[in-house]
Protein backbone atom coordinates (compact mmCIF):
# COMPACT_ATOMS: atom_id res chain seq x y z
CA UNK A 1 0.00 0.00 0.00
CA UNK A 2 1.41 2.91 -0.71
CA UNK A 3 0.76 6.59 0.61
CA UNK A 4 -1.16 9.03 -1.10
CA UNK A 5 0.55 12.56 -1.28
CA UNK A 6 -0.08 15.88 -3.39
CA UNK A 7 -3.19 16.69 -5.35
CA UNK A 8 -4.51 13.48 -4.16
CA UNK A 9 -4.51 13.30 -1.25
CA UNK A 10 -5.60 17.09 -0.93
CA UNK A 11 -8.87 15.90 -3.13
CA UNK A 12 -9.66 12.70 -0.54
CA UNK A 13 -8.53 14.59 2.60
CA UNK A 14 -11.38 17.58 0.98
CA UNK A 15 -13.70 14.90 0.55
CA UNK A 16 -13.63 13.24 3.77
CA UNK A 17 -14.00 16.47 5.30
CA UNK A 18 -16.82 18.25 3.82
CA UNK A 19 -18.30 14.30 3.89
CA UNK A 20 -17.68 14.80 7.79
CA UNK A 21 -18.95 18.39 8.04
CA UNK A 22 -22.62 17.58 6.54
CA UNK A 23 -22.81 14.64 8.76
CA UNK A 24 -22.25 16.36 12.07
CA UNK A 25 -24.50 19.27 11.00
CA UNK A 26 -27.52 17.38 10.20
CA UNK A 27 -27.46 15.40 13.67
CA UNK A 28 -24.85 12.46 13.05
CA UNK A 29 -22.90 11.54 16.00
CA UNK A 30 -18.79 11.50 15.52
CA UNK A 31 -18.86 8.21 15.79
CA UNK A 32 -21.68 7.62 13.11
CA UNK A 33 -19.71 9.58 11.06
CA UNK A 34 -16.35 8.52 11.05
CA UNK A 35 -18.18 4.33 10.86
CA UNK A 36 -19.89 5.85 7.69
CA UNK A 37 -16.45 7.41 5.87
CA UNK A 38 -14.68 4.77 6.87
CA UNK A 39 -17.53 2.02 4.93
CA UNK A 40 -18.00 4.81 2.07
CA UNK A 41 -14.16 4.75 1.61
CA UNK A 42 -13.68 1.22 1.41
CA UNK A 43 -16.79 0.58 -0.98
CA UNK A 44 -15.91 3.07 -2.97
CA UNK A 45 -12.46 2.56 -4.19
CA UNK A 46 -11.00 0.13 -6.72
CA UNK A 47 -7.73 0.39 -5.11
CA UNK A 48 -6.51 0.92 -1.57
CA UNK A 49 -7.33 4.28 -0.25
CA UNK A 50 -7.54 5.94 3.08
CA UNK A 51 -7.80 8.89 5.06
CA UNK A 52 -6.54 9.77 8.08
CA UNK A 53 -8.67 11.69 10.67
CA UNK A 54 -7.19 14.05 13.08
CA UNK A 55 -10.10 15.99 14.63
CA UNK A 56 -9.80 18.41 17.67
CA UNK A 57 -13.26 19.07 19.27
CA UNK A 58 -12.55 22.12 22.11
CA UNK A 59 -15.15 22.86 24.64
CA UNK A 60 -14.60 26.53 26.02
CA UNK A 61 -16.63 26.22 28.53
CA UNK A 62 -15.75 23.46 30.19
CA UNK A 63 -11.99 23.77 29.14
CA UNK A 64 -11.03 20.50 28.06
CA UNK A 65 -10.85 19.22 24.14
CA UNK A 66 -11.57 15.65 22.59
CA UNK A 67 -9.04 14.68 19.93
CA UNK A 68 -10.49 11.83 17.13
CA UNK A 69 -7.34 10.45 15.56
CA UNK A 70 -6.99 7.56 13.01
CA UNK A 71 -3.96 7.48 11.76
CA UNK A 72 -3.10 10.83 12.25
CA UNK A 73 0.11 12.82 12.27
CA UNK A 74 0.58 13.62 16.45
CA UNK A 75 -0.68 17.02 18.06
CA UNK A 76 0.93 18.74 20.19
CA UNK A 77 0.20 20.46 23.25
CA UNK A 78 2.34 23.13 24.24
CA UNK A 79 1.61 24.60 28.21
CA UNK A 80 4.51 27.08 28.99
CA UNK A 81 7.83 24.81 28.02
CA UNK A 82 6.36 21.88 28.46
CA UNK A 83 4.76 19.73 24.98
CA UNK A 84 2.67 16.70 25.28
CA UNK A 85 2.23 14.65 22.57
CA UNK A 86 -1.18 12.92 21.41
CA UNK A 87 -0.44 10.31 19.17
CA UNK A 88 -2.36 8.14 17.23
CA UNK A 89 -2.73 4.40 18.06
CA UNK A 90 -5.24 3.63 14.92
CA UNK A 91 -5.13 2.71 11.52
CA UNK A 92 -6.52 5.37 9.06
CA UNK A 93 -10.02 4.84 7.86
CA UNK A 94 -10.73 2.67 5.05
CA UNK A 95 -8.01 0.30 5.68
CA UNK A 96 -10.53 -2.06 7.63
CA UNK A 97 -13.95 -3.24 7.44
CA UNK A 98 -14.95 -1.61 10.93
CA UNK A 99 -12.94 1.27 12.04
CA UNK A 100 -12.15 1.61 15.92
CA UNK A 101 -12.70 5.35 17.12
CA UNK A 102 -9.87 6.06 19.42
CA UNK A 103 -10.65 9.18 20.97
CA UNK A 104 -8.56 10.89 23.80
CA UNK A 105 -10.03 13.76 25.97
CA UNK A 106 -8.21 16.25 27.82
CA UNK A 107 -8.19 19.13 30.46
CA UNK A 108 -6.61 22.30 29.05
CA UNK A 109 -5.36 25.21 30.98
CA UNK A 110 -5.01 28.59 30.13
CA UNK A 111 -2.33 29.51 27.32
CA UNK A 112 -2.19 26.35 25.99
CA UNK A 113 -1.63 26.08 22.49
CA UNK A 114 -2.75 22.95 20.03
CA UNK A 115 -0.83 22.45 17.57
CA UNK A 116 -1.85 19.88 14.67
CA UNK A 117 0.27 18.78 11.73
CA UNK A 118 0.51 17.02 8.55
CA UNK A 119 2.78 14.00 7.53
CA UNK A 120 4.74 16.45 5.20
CA UNK A 121 5.77 18.38 8.27
CA UNK A 122 6.72 15.07 10.53
CA UNK A 123 8.63 13.41 7.38
CA UNK A 124 10.29 16.93 6.93
CA UNK A 125 13.38 15.85 8.83
CA UNK A 126 15.28 12.84 7.31
CA UNK A 127 17.41 12.73 10.41
CA UNK A 128 15.31 11.54 13.02
CA UNK A 129 14.00 8.25 13.13
CA UNK A 130 11.40 9.46 16.25
CA UNK A 131 9.49 12.13 13.91
CA UNK A 132 7.50 12.91 17.14
CA UNK A 133 10.06 14.05 19.61
CA UNK A 134 11.99 15.63 17.45
CA UNK A 135 9.07 18.33 16.44
CA UNK A 136 8.39 17.93 20.69
CA UNK A 137 11.63 19.35 21.10
CA UNK A 138 11.65 21.75 18.53
CA UNK A 139 8.23 23.39 20.27
CA UNK A 140 9.19 22.92 23.75
CA UNK A 141 12.57 25.18 22.57
CA UNK A 142 9.87 27.81 21.21
CA UNK A 143 9.94 30.85 23.94
CA UNK A 144 6.47 32.67 22.35
CA UNK A 145 3.36 31.99 22.83
CA UNK A 146 2.48 34.28 19.23
CA UNK A 147 0.60 31.42 17.47
CA UNK A 148 1.73 32.68 14.33
CA UNK A 149 5.22 33.21 15.60
CA UNK A 150 5.17 29.51 16.53
CA UNK A 151 3.99 28.65 13.20
CA UNK A 152 6.55 30.61 11.45
CA UNK A 153 9.38 29.27 12.99
CA UNK A 154 8.21 25.72 12.37
CA UNK A 155 7.82 26.19 9.17
CA UNK A 156 11.13 28.02 8.66
CA UNK A 157 12.88 25.08 10.02
CA UNK A 158 11.07 22.71 7.89
CA UNK A 159 11.51 24.28 5.02
CA UNK A 160 15.23 24.19 5.95
CA UNK A 161 15.30 20.36 5.97
CA UNK A 162 13.50 20.34 2.15
CA UNK A 163 16.29 23.17 0.92
CA UNK A 164 18.92 21.12 2.38
CA UNK A 165 17.72 17.40 1.12
CA UNK A 166 17.36 18.91 -2.12
CA UNK A 167 21.29 20.03 -2.41
CA UNK A 168 22.42 16.70 -1.07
Amino acid sequence: MEWVHGEKAAKSSSTVINMLKKMLTTGFNKDVSIGLINSAINLNSNEETFATIDISIVDLVKGNIEFVKNGACPTFIKSGNNVEVVKSVSLPAGMLDKIDLVVYDKDLKENDIIIMCTDGIMEANQEYDNKALWLKDLIEKIETQDIQKIANIIMRRILGFKLWNSQR
